[in-house]
């Protein structure tokens, strides 16, 4: 019976990302390599490994018996060539097979020491490149939303992407080169001081030109690398914007416009790359015209000592005796100093992966210089909150603006009630859901739920309790039973069907193909905004959650999708505290108090009968409204 073959499936090991060593040491290593010198930059990269030494051991390992043919074939083809003799071709024919044979046994054993090398060289490049995606992710989505308000999208996607690759370059140069070619270049060496001392003297010159050519180009080598990587992101962010706004683009018929503006971005990507380019190859072909200058150079030397006849020679206060040396000898030598020059050329033409990878390290460090929205473990967590809130003489500025947009705010909200904020554009609304969820922390005064400051609580957990509806909904690329528990790695159908019959979604979700099981395009392409909004009221409810934010929820609505999108507002706020900001004074009718906001202060605060009574803020708002 013929044994079934294995997958490549079956010989892939799993990644498991580790999370710990870089989001610990990121910070520390983005420092240590910032001082742009070529030991600084590998160090940092070596403490990024995951811990797991023992699989670059065994590469080492792999990769000095993968070039086992390196040192031996030389040695096997210079004693032929000596062997060779016309007036006796038995001494070489008797050798052949032996040597044939020994070659063969070298191959193979270089085939499997190769495969399983690059099995295991790909597991460390892999579960690094893993490693480091997660530990990213997880500092973005700890990172302030003030960081998230100036980062650009393309910015953010360039660091999992080119920066990922410049550091993947880095990995396989390490392994490639510095430790097979380093390899080779110690045993190499070794074999050729001890078979002549001068001939390797020689080729040792090549090594501090070629030092010299590196350290007049790495400065130069970095500032084009961080140019180039400037420009790429710039293109992704522009790209970026460009595919999202083209509804836009194409409402006003700006199409020339947007496609001149990617256009140029993608101009100066190929101006910047082509800089580098330029650079990169100059710096290779400078290493290469000075490698076939050593090559003839050692040619010329290996000629000579064919030919010579035997002499005494004295080298700083060293008497050498010279002697020549056989053509099979002349042989090995040049075919290892063809070895080592290549070993040498390949570690030093490296340069240009050492300062991309120098320059990706910094851009992945930037994210760890951002002061993070609460340390991991901070703060209180309560299993479940009763939804009380109040908010003491709030003082707050967003970062870089010059006024304060909220300028002492005191509000109480009792558990099981709605508080209603309207006022006009810019006078602080949504600022204050902003900061109740945490997003900001107030300049000063004091937010509290349930008796408790913000700033003790752990904002996760706090926020696991309270459900928001926007009026931006955003849904994701699954199914509408993924779209309604998301976040939950195993959904509740039932609870799911639930909450879409509380938010009087389940009519149309029964009419889609496959029901809950109706795969949604992006962003719920397909949908209405009614349906869309009554989806995301939908997953709010899913989280049962006792503190609810409705922030525009019905904004953008047609008026037959208002009611019904109302309709299941009020459904959901059902003995739950919720916090409405509208612009639609309709909205907040059924609200147990309402608040008019100013110019960052509650100007009047009542329910919607008492405040259309005065001749305040309120009604004037109404008046307004109603022109």
């Amino acid at each position: 019976m013929m044994p079934t073959p294995m997958s490549i499936s079956q010989l892939v090991p799993r990644i498991r990302p580790v999370v710990a060593p870089p989001t610990r040491h990121l910070r520390a290593l983005v420092r240590q390599a910032a001082d742009g010198s070529f030991a600084a930059t590998l160090g940092a990269y070596a403490r990024l490994q995951p811990g797991r030494w023992w699989e670059w051991l065994s590469v080492w390992a792999l990769q000095a018996v993968r070039h086992c043919p390196v040192y031996v074939l030389p040695l096997i083809t210079g004693g032929l060539i000596d062997r060779i003799d016309p007036q006796m071709p038995s001494k070489v024919l008797d050798a052949l097979p032996k040597a044939l044979g020994g070659a063969l046994a070298l191959a193979l054993t270089t085939v499997v020491a190769t495969f399983i090398a690059h099995v295991l060289l790909s597991r460390i490049t892999r579960s690094l490149t893993a490693t480091l995606r997660a530990a990213l992710i997880q500092r973005i989505n700890r990172a302030s939303l003030a960081f998230h308000d100036q980062a650009r999208a393309g910015e953010l996607q360039n660091k999992f992407t080119m920066d990922m690759g410049r550091l993947e370059g880095l990995q396989v140069y390490l392994a490639e080169t510095i430790l097979m070619q380093g390899t080779v270049v110690v045993v190499v060496s070794a074999i050729m001081l001890a078979k002549n001392p001068l001939l390797f003297a020689v080729l040792l010159v090549a090594v501090p030109v070629n030092l010299l050519v590196v350290r007049l180009a790495w400065k130069r080598m970095q500032q084009e690398n961080e140019a180039y990587r400037s420009a790429e992101t710039g293109f992704l962010a522009d790209l970026i914007e460009a595919l999202q706004g083209v509804r836009i683009t194409r409402a006003h018929a700006i199409e020339d416009f947007v496609n001149d503006r990617v256009a140029r971005s993608a101009g100066t990507v190929a101006q910047r790359a082509m800089r580098l380019d330029v650079l990169n190859n100059l710096f290779g072909t400078m290493s290469w015209s000075i490698s076939n200058l050593v090559n003839m150079a050692v040619m010329g030397f290996g000629i000579w000592l064919c030919v010579m006849q035997p002499m005494e020679l004295s080298l700083v206060g060293m008497q050498l005796s010279l002697h020549p040396i056989s053509l099979g000898d002349f042989t090995i030598l040049i075919c290892y100093h063809g070895i080592l020059s290549g070993a040498i050329g390949g570690i030093l033409g490296g340069m240009p992966a050492i300062a991309a990878a120098k320059d990706g390290i910094r851009s992945l460090g930037e994210l760890y210089q951002e002061a993070a929205e609460q340390a991991p473990g901070d703060g209180a967590r309560p299993e479940r909150i009763h939804g009380a809130v109040a908010f003491a003489d709030v003082v707050f500025r967003y970062p870089g603006a010059s006024e304060h947009c909220l300028r002492g705010i005191d509000l109480k909200v009792e558990p099981g009630t709605s508080l209603a904020l309207v006022g006009p554009s810019g006078s602080g609304k949504s600022t204050i859901a902003s900061l109740l969820l945490g997003f900001y922390r107030p300049d000063s005064g004091r937010i509290s739920v349930d008796g408790q400051s913000l700033s003790d609580l752990h904002l996760p957990t706090l926020r696991s309790h309270v459900g928001v509806v926007s009026q931006d909904v955003h849904l994701f690329r699954a199914s509408i039973l993924d779209n309604i528990a998301w976040g939950d790695r195993k959904p509740d159908r039932a609870r799911a069907e639930w909450a879409a019959e509380k938010a009087h979604a389940s009519e149309f979700i029964a009419a889609l193909p496959g029901g809950l099981d109706h795969e949604l395009a992006d962003r719920g392409g397909g949908l209405s905004g009614g349906q869309r909004q009554r989806l995301a009221i939908a997953r709010a409810l899913y989280r049962d959650p006792r503190l609810l934010i409705l922030d525009e929820a019905t904004s953008a609505l047609d008026a037959a999708s208002e009611r019904q999108v109302q309709a299941a507002l009020e459904e959901i706020m059902r003995d739950r505290t919720t916090l409405i900001i509208a612009h639609r004074l309709s909205t907040v009718k059924r609200a147990d108090r309402i608040a008019v906001l100013v110019d960052g202060r509650v100007a009047e605060l009542g329910s919607y009968d008492e405040l259309m009574a005065r001749d305040g803020a309120f009604r004037r708002l109404a008046i307004q409204a109603l022109q």
